[in-house]
């Protein structure tokens, strides 16, 4: 009874026929142009399968879609190009069929299976093949060589393939980049006369399944089936690569508003996000998006408060926001043909921002504080030598040893902090011949700038590597990187 049921539920969670046509038409739509490679064994033995073939990979021209190309390899005593690698038009379908039907394709009497491997690695490899192919295999791969080539076993019989090696490095870019879709077909008359060695060896550069079933009928069934066919490699692909990507349309505004966009990784299926959650966003933003095509979305930055000046000033503050969410690939019933997941929990996405800020006092408020100051305290003459009231710093420091506890030291009021960071984890403020960082501020006559005497090899200001010796940097709002520690001046 229970089996019952959950062949009813499956039955009704299955995508109907139009749906599973439409979905796989929306697919088929969206993936690159592939290529159908044919490697064909037309040694005596094999001749007569290889040349029955050539019907069918016509019906297969006839119905792929234009953009596709095709091509054959056929290989004996040697290997050739025996079809060069040809777009599929509509204007030059017809005309390709013909001549694909017309084909003579030479024979030999045996075959060098380890040269038509390397032709084949050759033209997979080539800069202008496509972004990927359909390969189809067909020999009884017994390597029997009448002639002495780099790939002979030195003997006759189904001897072994030397020189492997070069034809794995030919192909390896594009097969390791999962640009292949690869079916050996071991036929023979005798089954007990293929050659599994040869069989191995192919698979072992190529990859590939190996398909025990007449090659000519797989392809009439591989033809009927090629709007799924074609698009499942690209969908495959997507599916184990799917992601999403952040990216500001504009730099910020002063006051952080910025225009970001959402892309999917995905060229040939759809994802959509769930449960989207932004960090380094003042607001939160929409909780699921659409990626069918790019997403724009306004948001506002969450700025750093900027020091306090008495004067205008400006700078620049880089801010880094990051995503994470679950995403939903789509369209279902296309996947549910494929057995792909459509769930892909956990995506994550970050990107930087650089916002613009401008703070601090007006020149005519901040040039009559000044004066007031000066003139209620008597420092006119001060002002005059060019030097202004004695200055010290402010906030505190947060440094942190090898990730461990946050340790807190307060430099407020301090003329400057030599800071010395043990060996066993323990920062703290000391004198100048022992620190590693020293912090102090300066004024000339309208700003406050903040300086860090580097003394520690291996630092880091704000995530830029820097050389011993003084380097400018905002007061309150700097970071550093010491070795293994992390400082924040806040």
């Amino acid at each position: 009874m229970s089996f019952c049921l959950f062949a009813a539920l499956t039955a009704l969670a299955a995508p109907t026929r139009e749906e599973a046509t439409d979905a796989l038409t929306r697919v088929g739509a969206r993936s690159p142009p592939v290529g159908y490679v044919f490697w064909l064994d037309t040694s005596a033995a094999m001749e007569v399968t290889s040349e029955a073939l050539r019907p069918e990979i016509a019906r297969l021209v006839e119905a792929a879609p234009a953009g596709d190309s095709v091509e054959i390899i056929a290989f004996h005593i040697r290997p050739y190009v025996a079809l060069p690698r040809t777009p599929i038009t509509a204007a030059s379908r017809a005309a390709l069929a013909t001549k694909i039907r017309a084909l003579d394709l030479s024979s030999g009497f045996d075959r060098d299976v380890g040269d038509g491997l390397h032709l084949l690695a050759t033209e997979l490899s080539d800069a202008s093949a496509p972004a990927f192919s359909h390969v189809f295999g067909v020999s009884n791969f017994c390597h029997v060589p009448t002639v002495l080539s780099p790939w002979s076993s030195g003997g006759r019989g189904c001897g072994a393939i030397r020189n492997q090696a070069s034809i794995g490095t030919a192909v390896a870019t594009v097969r390791d980049a999962g640009r292949l879709d690869v079916r050996w077909f071991p036929v023979d008359a005798l089954a007990a006369r293929v050659d599994s060695a040869g069989l191995a060896a192919a698979r072992h550069e190529f990859g590939g399944e190996a398909v025990m079933e007449p090659p000519l009928t797989w392809l009439q069934n591989f033809t009927a089936r090629l709007t799924s066919e074609r698009a499942r490699p690209a969908a495959f692909a997507d599916a184990r690569d799917a992601g999403f990507t952040v990216t500001a349309v504009a730099p910020p505004s002063p006051t952080g508003e910025v225009e970001l966009e959402f892309t999917s990784t995905s060229r040939v299926l759809e994802l959509r996000l769930q449960n989207l959650v932004g960090v380094g966003l003042a607001e939160p933003l929409p909780r699921a998006f659409d990626l069918t095509r790019p997403a724009r979305v306004k948001a506002r930055v969450e700025v750093p408060l900027p020091p306090w000046s008495l004067f205008p000033r400006q700078d620049d503050v880089e801010v880094t926001l990051s995503f994470s969410g679950d995403g939903r690939l789509e369209p279902r019933a296309a996947l549910h043909l494929w057995s792909i997941k459509e769930d892909r929990p956990g995506l994550r996405a970050t990107t930087t921002v650089s916002v613009h800020r401008g703070f601090g006092l007006s020149l005519p408020v901040g040039s009559t504080l000044l004066l007031l100051a000066f003139a209620s305290a008597g420092m006119a003459a001060i002002v005059i030598r060019g030097r202004l009231m004695p200055l010290r710093l402010g906030g505190t420091l947060t440094a942190r040893h090898r990730g461990g506890s946050r340790q807190v030291i307060v430099i407020t009021g301090q003329s400057e902090a030599a800071v010395i960071l043990d060996e066993d984890g323990v920062a703290r403020l000391g004198k100048r011949e022992a620190a590693a960082i020293i912090l102090r501020v300066r004024r000339p006559v309208w700003n406050l700038h903040g300086e860090a005497d580097i003394r520690a090899p291996d630092t880091e200001i704000n995530g830029r590597k820097v050389p011993l010796g003084v380097h400018p940097v905002v007061p309150g709002a700097s970071s550093f990187r010491i070795g293994l520690w992390r400082l924040t001046w806040e």
